[in-house]
């Protein structure tokens, strides 16, 4: 956090959070890629803009409001379902503001035309948002912590799910299982109020949040142990070992992403050893 940055007046209006869900629902995305508008009185921030779908957008557009002062979109990882129509809406809020709109992104090889994030998003009153990087999930996996304590999780934290580590965009379990500590630690202290995940329902309260956090540690304990215990029983191949940890009926549009984390576990093993 950047300390030198100005601070919120506590007295100040509120942020506005504007949640608008792209219909890109899946496997994977649930019920679809949350994209949030951030609105402190005509200054506006759009985190994750999803897919590239013209309705979608232009909804986006209209939640942002055509005498708003645009202040930037910001992606919180590199998968296509929240960056492909990050692009796209900075340059349509530039055109209609007739202003710069910068595109940010951890990773800017993955986001074209994208630049390095700010540590907070500053706006007229003070600090609408501070920016977290909590790699696991990606390697350039954040969250930006929102006035009043609301969390905008990413794919870090989903909602009714648990989410997947993806080796090959430098995914790590030690990583992710760090930054739910660090998610932990941060409710229980207070600073986290609720969760507002990347995709599925929004978890409204500090209780609703933790209880989250405390399953998604525990649910990946599990699943080291049980691919632990897998291992010492002599299954070696990938194939034997989706069997035996997830069972036969492991639905086919799900395998990608249990092996990915079959993967992650196995990397995590390794490292330990």
């Amino acid at each position: 956090m950047d300390e030198h940055a100005p601070q919120r007046d506590p007295g100040g209006p509120a942020v506005e959070l504007i949640a608008v869900r792209a219909e890109n629902p899946g496997p994977m995305t649930l019920s679809g890629t949350n994209s949030y508008v951030l609105r402190d009185g005509d200054q506006v921030w759009v985190v994750d803009p999803g897919p590239r779908d013209p309705e979608h957008l232009a909804e986006l557009l209209l939640h942002c409001g055509a005498e708003s002062r645009p202040q930037g979109v910001l992606v919180t990882h590199r998968h296509l379902d929240h960056t492909a129509g990050a692009a796209t809406l900075a340059r349509q809020l530039a055109a209609r503001s007739g202003d710069e709109v910068p595109l940010w992104a951890a990773d800017q090889s993955a986001v074209p035309g994208s630049r390095p994030l700010p540590a907070t998003l500053a706006g007229d009153h003070g600090n609408v948002g501070h920016l977290i990087h909590l790699p696991g999930h990606t390697s350039d996996s954040i969250a930006v912590l929102v006035d009043g304590g609301r969390l905008l999780s990413g794919d870090t934290l989903l909602g009714g799910s648990s989410t997947v580590i993806v080796p090959d965009d430098g995914g790590s379990l030690a990583d992710y299982l760090q930054s739910l500590a660090i998610l932990r630690a941060m409710t229980v202290d207070g600073r986290i109020g609720s969760i507002h995940p990347g995709h599925g329902p929004v978890l409204e309260t500090p209780l609703d949040a933790l209880e989250a956090i405390e399953q998604a540690i525990a649910h990946r304990r599990e699943r080291i142990e049980q691919v632990r215990r897998a291992r010492t029983a002599g299954v070696l191949t990938m194939d034997r070992l989706l069997r035996v940890v997830y069972g036969p009926d492991l639905p086919e549009q799900l395998e990608g992403a249990a092996r990915w984390n079959l993967r992650a576990t196995l990397d995590h093993l390794a490292e330990e050893r």
